[in-house]
């Protein structure tokens, strides 16, 4: 049976002369595993929302969607909040309660649920998910990786028919994101839930996935994770070079067979290799560390005064053109070391110097400014102008929009910069622009 299936969609923001969706068309069974894939402003997440009809852009729509059999538009908001379970980008942005277990219970008993119903449920999901360990902890100590696992033991708590989830890892280290989406693979299988998946994350997410669709406004593609593979890579299209590694390492050779899981991967390369002569793997050539521009020494920070010790007797450098990797768990002081950095944030003891001089704090009150306005297209003109005073070049504006591939979404208009309607990945990539600027 049909879960859902969409009909000839189409979809327009309000003061957009260019849609953000385009006559899509698929279908989705009954607890089958979608995983909807695209480049960023591709219309993923004004896909998904359009399938929740509480979360529905403002807009104009033209097309179908039927839920079970049914128009989705002639769901009550009860039964649309109750079968139609949605988890957000961002793990806070979710979360409307202070503990974790008021957190599972809280859709439960805003639709009226008996006393002892939720209780049940509560105890099961946090069983599931395995959350007993913090299940009375205040949800502002948990990790961004514990946010998201609450967030989606609250929408499953209420036991939806669909799970759509909108780019749930983007905020997720690695770790937690494999765990996360394991917990999505496994409500999957032993629930029998429907799951539609928004990802790039594709390296963990197609191999758990019956069949993708490929969007770009309209459907590049829509199968199995093979033949979405082989019909991305015979279209050229650049969404193919996200595909996972094993799909591109067959797909380099012209190979017909499209592994996706590594094991898939190592099977088709020993065969390939039986039948191919194989060069060496040339050594890699590190370029060579210049001078040192930043260096932290002994540096100790806490957040409270009586906290534990997010960053202990820290020493470490950064050269000059270097690239470096920040690598650890949710919690381990990733972030927080990149504010230390900024001037953002000062350590309780210890220097920060950058070309050997202590590092001056940054004006808290500027960074809230920039936080607050960072995907705003007029203020992002305004800090590429020059000294106080001067007029912006329309050529450095137009040059840094080129290279961010932003210049089909922010165009100069008498002088300004449009300030369009931005995906998420492309508010990623003005910030970006802001701090090169």
């Amino acid at each position: 049976m049909a879960g859902i299936t969409v009909s000839h969609l189409s979809f327009t923001y309000p003061q957009e002369t260019v849609p953000a969706l385009r006559d899509v068309s698929f279908s989705v069974e009954e607890g089958e595993f979608l995983t909807v894939i695209g480049p960023s402003g591709g219309g993923k997440s004004t896909l998904l929302r359009a399938l929740k009809p509480a979360l529905t852009p403002h807009g104009s729509f033209t097309g179908d969607i039927s839920f079970f059999g049914e128009p989705l538009s002639a769901l009550d908001a009860r039964r649309q909040a109750a079968e139609i379970g949605f988890v957000l980008q961002k793990p806070d942005e979710q979360i409307v309660t202070d503990r974790v277990w008021h957190e599972l219970a809280f859709g439960m008993e805003s639709l009226g649920f008996a006393t002892p119903v939720i209780r049940r449920r509560v105890a099961e999901m946090a069983s599931f998910f395995g959350i007993e360990e913090w299940f009375s902890r205040p949800v502002e100590a948990l990790s961004g990786g514990q946010k998201q696992l609450l967030n989606l033991a609250s929408v499953m708590a209420l036991q939806p028919r669909v799970l759509l989830l909108d780019e749930p890892t983007s905020q997720l280290d690695p770790i937690a994101a494999a765990d996360f989406l394991n917990a999505v693979a496994r409500i999957r299988r032993e629930l029998g839930t429907t799951v539609i998946l928004s990802e790039h994350r594709l390296e963990e997410a197609l191999p758990l996935c019956d069949r993708v669709l490929a969007l770009e406004q309209t459907v590049l593609a829509h199968g199995t994770p093979q033949e979405v593979s082989r019909a991305l890579r015979a279209a050229k299209s650049p969404v193919y070079f996200s595909m996972p590694t094993p799909v591109r390492v067959s797909g380099s050779v012209g190979a017909d067979k499209c592994p996706v899981t590594v094991t898939e991967g190592r099977q088709w390369l020993a065969g390939y290799a039986a039948a191919h002569p194989l060069a060496d793997v040339p050594p890699r050539r590190l370029r060579p560390a210049g001078e040192e521009l930043l260096g932290l020494k002994d540096v100790w920070f806490r957040y409270e005064k009586d906290g534990e010790d997010v960053l202990q007797d820290l020493s470490c450098s950064f050269a000059r053109g270097q690239l470096t990797a920040l690598l650890g768990g949710n919690g381990s002081g990733k972030s927080t070391l990149a504010m230390l950095l900024t001037g953002l944030y000062q350590p309780i003891s210890g220097q920060i110097l950058v070309d050997g001089q202590p590092l001056a704090a940054e004006r808290p009150e500027e960074y809230r400014k920039l936080f607050s306005a960072v995907f705003t297209a007029v203020w992002l003109f305004d800090r590429l102008l020059g000294p106080q005073g001067e007029e912006a070049d329309p050529a450095l504006v137009a040059t840094w929009l080129e290279r961010l591939q932003m210049a089909h979404k922010l165009q100069l208009e008498n002088g300004k910069i449009a300030d369009l309607r931005l995906s998420k990945g492309q508010k990623k990539r003005v910030a970006l622009l802001l701090a090169l600027a």
